[in-house]
């Protein structure tokens, strides 16, 4: 897959590069003509887009001249009308110099909206991502160049603000696929939380509770969940103090970290092998503190992540069990594989304690969100109507959709147990995604409050242009956009 060493953006290029990104607009006329390309080599190059149908193909590789090779690509602002599209386009770009053996790439870009470009960019840099760490033997792969690339704009200074921004946007969304793509046997509980240590490279201020250090803070839901594994669980605190030293009045993100879901005691039939992905709220977190860190963002920003493996043993907790938890609540276990909204019960309450101005979790929690919004939207929930409208400002700024589902005091009613405060799932078996978010809303305190259900979006079963089959990273860019804006 092509990578690029370096990056830069200036004004114009006096000289060819070897490769030259060339847009044209649907008459078949070049968009932003270098200055080094007389009116000849135009003509000549727009002839050939018109005999080679540029509109049907889009992307085309010529030679200029004595100049090397133009890729002519069509700008066509109704192709383009979505971030999906925009990104999906810059994969094209990028998977296109696979099949050439070049090294300095040159782009120049429509003097158009920044904002669409940017999502070209984000898509360029997205198509470099693999995860073949355990693969002994390397694939030896042609199509493996190392390009140095230049960005051609005339606004190069904004230009250049906003490619580092993406540079550290797909670092955080490549750091989260490379967590869920981890094997569970590899990615423990403990392991996890080691990964997540590593991060204090960049300036954050990680805390690591061991489960002595859990049963001290009263996180009964959260270890109840990991006591049937041989697995200790684990849970992180991540801060970035951007606005103050003291980290006061902090946007707190909270993460489910199941690294693997068996479903416990209620042991899941089905899907198995995907159930290492149950910790995709976690990995979304921590892939955005990274990004966070990265960009040195004027803000308090604290990630709480709750690590823990789900499995059926002899002490795993069972069906009817009823628990305690950090909020003093007393929970009816009726499913062991309702196990995510547990522990982000003792997590959500911990963030209670910090005090701050929100809370937004994010989980692969329920199937039902799945068959209701499938792989395109996560679910949203909130109990405050400025976070809910910057969450969805946050989604149209990064393409990551969410889509608003109610909550309402006729579903938190079905989460009444009969013999403790609360169950863990509702015995109507409908409504299940939002009777989730109205067990999770009894732990918040009355504090402005998110959750999004991303059991759809966080991976994928097939490529959708932009991503592999597998591991997305959504959240990342979600929650930059969000801490920017409400933080």
């Amino acid at each position: 897959m092509p990578t690029f060493t370096s990056t830069q953006t200036q004004p114009s290029a006096a000289v060819a590069s070897s490769v030259n990104v060339l847009f044209f607009d649907q008459e078949g006329q070049i968009i932003q003509q270098p200055e080094w390309m007389n009116d000849d080599e135009k003509q000549a190059l727009e002839r050939h887009c018109a005999a080679l149908n540029l509109e049907k193909q889009e992307l085309l590789t010529l030679p200029i001249a004595e100049h090397g090779y133009a890729l002519s690509v069509l700008w066509d602002n109704k192709k383009i009308a979505t971030i999906h599209q925009q990104q999906k386009l810059g994969t094209r770009i990028a998977l296109m110099l696979k099949h050439l053996n070049e090294g300095t790439l040159a782009v120049h870009w429509p003097a158009s909206s920044l904002d669409v470009i940017a999502q070209v960019i984000h898509g360029m840099y997205s198509a470099g991502y693999t995860f073949d760490h355990y693969k002994t033997v390397k694939k030896e792969d042609a199509s493996n160049h190392d390009w140095q690339l230049a960005h051609i704009h005339k606004d190069c200074q904004t230009l250049a603000e906003l490619d580092q921004r993406i540079h550290c946007v797909v670092d955080g969304q490549n750091f989260a696929k490379d967590l869920m793509h981890e094997p569970p046997n590899r990615l423990t509980p403990s392991a996890f939380a080691e990964r997540i240590a590593e991060l204090r490279s960049l300036g954050l201020e990680v805390e690591i509770f061991d489960e002595e250090k859990l049963k001290a803070e009263r996180m009964h839901a959260l270890l109840a969940v990991g006591q049937g594994s041989q697995q200790p669980s684990r849970f992180a605190c991540i801060r970035w103090c951007g606005a103050s030293k003291d980290c006061q009045d902090p946007v707190a993100l909270v993460g489910k970290g199941v690294c693997f879901d068996s479903g416990g005691i209620n042991i899941k039939l089905a899907q198995l092998i995907d159930m290492k992905y149950d910790m995709g709220g976690a990995a979304a977190v921590v892939g955005a503190m990274h990004t966070i860190a990265s960009l040195k963002c004027p803000v308090n920003v604290v990630g709480l992540v709750a690590l823990v493996e789900n499995m059926p043993s002899g002490h795993a907790y069972r069906p009817s069990d009823i628990i305690d938890s950090r909020a003093g609540h007393t929970i009816e276990v009726l499913n062991t594989d309702a196990e995510g909204r547990l522990i982000l019960a003792d997590a959500i309450d911990y963030a209670t304690d910090l005090k701050p101005r929100a809370i937004i979790d994010l989980a692969t929690l329920t199937g039902a969100v799945l068959v209701g919004l499938g792989h395109e939207y996560a679910g949203l929930f909130a109990n405050d109507d400025q976070l809910l409208a910057d969450i969805q400002y946050a989604s149209k700024q990064s393409g990551q959709k969410v889509w608003q589902l109610p909550l309402d005091p006729v579903y938190d009613q079905l989460m009444d147990s009969p013999i403790a405060d609360i169950q863990n799932i509702n015995l109507a078996g409908k409504a299940g995604s939002i009777t989730a978010a109205q067990f999770l809303q009894r732990f918040t305190k009355s504090i402005p409050w998110a959750h999004i259900d991303i059991a759809g979006t966080a991976w994928i079963p097939s490529g959708d242009g932009v991503h592999a089959k597998g591991p997305t990273g959504y959240g990342v860019s979600l929650l930059v956009n969000l801490v920017e804006k409400h933080g």
